[in-house]
């Protein structure tokens, strides 16, 4: 079983590196409601990496949220763990969970980098279909470092469900 805290870092990571993805890459269907991009594509460059401080965010601890019927956020890829580490380019999937009263709207998708949460949606979007269930994203590149994501979606009923990607870049 995730910890929530890797589970969000491991969902802010996949939104980050899908955006840049789209920005850079070839996007296919899967088939199953999500788009995969092929192409390497930097998420976050390194020099964002030391100006919106990527490394600081991953070692501040996590919000606490209200419990409440919300959406929910699952990463598939990188397959969440303690300490996680990866290799750029690495794999992000994402799939979104609704509640039974109200569907996810993914216009309303967004990814926070770093201290200053600088919004990266576009870097994902450019490249990635995000649609209700989800997305993927083949070859996200992301500078070696330590990096937090923070991935945001809302249902139709403007609920919201965040989760943190927390990612080491070897």
């Amino acid at each position: 079983m995730m910890s929530f805290k890797t589970k969000m870092f491991a969902l802010s990571l996949l939104t980050v590196c899908a955006m840049a993805a789209r920005a850079q890459g070839a996007v296919t269907g899967n088939g199953q409601g999500a788009v995969a991009v092929t192409s390497d594509a930097w998420l976050v460059t390194p020099s964002e990496a030391i100006q919106f401080k990527g490394e600081e965010a991953f070692y501040e601890p996590p919000a606490l949220r209200a419990r409440a019927v919300a959406p929910l956020i699952d990463i598939l890829k990188p397959e969440p763990a303690a300490d996680l580490k990866v290799k750029a380019p690495f794999a992000i999937a994402v799939q979104f969970r609704s509640q039974p009263d109200a569907p996810i709207d993914p216009v309303t998708f967004k990814v926070m980098y770093g201290t200053f949460k600088l919004d990266i949606t576009s870097r994902i979007t450019k490249f990635v279909q995000v649609t209700k269930e989800g997305f993927a994203l083949e070859n996200a590149q992301i500078p070696v470092g330590k990096h937090r994501l923070t991935l945001q979606v809302q249902d139709e009923k403007q609920r919201v469900a965040e989760r943190e990607l927390r990612v080491e870049v070897e």
